[in-house]
């Protein structure tokens, strides 16, 4: 995929373009990926499948997990998560009873990641391109 490891300089944009991190969006868009009444119900959700690790427990830190995609899945995973935008992400907000005074920022927070593993995934994809992803 690439020669640069997860330690890589975020300001490298050769590895933001070779990796994908979606920061702390990651449970939400798993939440808005298995929304009730998706068709069909795991749509994208291979993109952020997994959790952060806690090996010496929560008060110590935590391990990111990573994913590799091949490039079919890619395809499929772009071509699925290009379905939502941040509408999608407010009403995920909406359903689970949020109206607090953080709803705006955390809609644009996710919302940016949306977008981010959007333009992302279709570019893999277009490439003919696997992915690495990281979750943490």
């Amino acid at each position: 995929m690439n020669e640069h490891g997860p330690d890589a300089p975020w300001d490298d944009p050769s590895w933001t373009r070779s990796w994908l991190d979606l920061d702390k969006s990651w449970r939400d868009l798993q939440r808005l990926f298995v929304m009730p009444n998706q068709s069909p119900a795991e749509m994208g959700l291979d993109l952020v499948r997994g959790d952060v690790h806690h090996p010496r427990g929560m008060m110590h830190g935590y391990e990111c997990h990573y994913q590799v995609l091949d490039p079919n899945r890619v395809d499929v995973v772009a071509r699925q998560i290009a379905r939502f935008d941040k509408a999608d992400v407010l009403a995920l907000y909406i359903a689970g009873g949020r109206t607090d005074e953080r709803l705006r920022s955390d809609v644009n927070y996710v919302g940016h990641y949306l977008a981010t593993a959007q333009e992302f995934t279709a570019r893999q994809a277009e490439a003919g391109n696997g992915l690495v992803y990281r979750i943490g």
